[in-house]
């Protein structure tokens, strides 16, 4: 097994570490986390560190690392720390559960959980560090932008595209070929069946903004994701 370290030990990290566990292809040498989680043990496994020593790590031969930090409104603490770990050249795996079902023609990029039950059909197209939650579905020719959460029991329709940073809410779903922009937040149990511009904040149908200030320079696939 290869060896893999991960940042993060709050509650998302528990699912991540289950799949992992399960998986049989990554030791888990321990957590980057807080100065106040030093010295504790997470799920058996020691908090190391902060993220400052990200470095330190890599260059004793550790070469996997995985963001268990989950999803944070604007996803600005993930951004920057993918954008460490790829720097400095760690490898950020996709951690994908057994019990998920993925279509050999999705297109996936990196750093992405993909947790238990979850399906994603044909030709989906998710872009690196989305999470995509337990028992949620991705239908076909859907598109997900970077950085984006996609909750538990959520289901996007086919052709459905979401934009970068953006929370589709637990069992929400998005009906067929509708877009959703950068940034938005989709509430609990929301049922979508219309376009959404970005920075909005639906919740009971009601629609709001969700709040400006984020870089929505991020690209999925080489592209702008708007």
């Amino acid at each position: 097994m290869e060896n893999i370290i991960l940042l993060g030990a709050g509650g998302h990290a528990h699912s991540v570490v289950d799949t992992i566990e399960q998986g049989c292809k990554y030791n888990i040498v321990g957590f980057l986390d807080t100065e106040e989680m030093q010295g504790k043990y997470y799920r058996d496994y020691p908090v190391l560190d902060t993220d400052e020593a990200i470095k330190r790590y890599y260059d004793e031969g550790i070469r996997n690392a995985f963001i268990t930090i989950g999803f944070m409104g604007h996803g600005d603490t993930r951004n920057r720390l993918y954008n460490q770990l790829k720097n400095i050249g760690y490898t950020v795996p996709n951690i994908i559960d057994s019990t998920a079902v993925v279509s050999k023609n999705a297109v996936l990029g990196d750093g992405i959980f993909i947790g238990k039950n979850v399906i994603i059909n044909a030709n989906a197209r998710i872009g690196s560090m989305c999470i995509i939650n337990t028992g949620a579905v991705v239908e076909h020719d859907c598109v997900i932008g970077e950085f984006s959460h996609i909750a538990v029991g959520s289901v996007l329709c086919g052709g459905v595209s979401v934009g970068s940073r953006t929370l589709i809410g637990a069992n929400a779903t998005v009906i067929q070929e509708r877009t959703i922009g950068i940034g938005c937040i989709i509430g609990a149990g929301v049922t979508i069946n219309r376009d959404v511009e970005a920075y909005k904040m639906i919740n009971s149908n009601r629609m709001q903004n969700a709040g400006g200030g984020y870089n929505t320079t991020l690209t999925l696939f080489g592209k702008r994701a708007v």
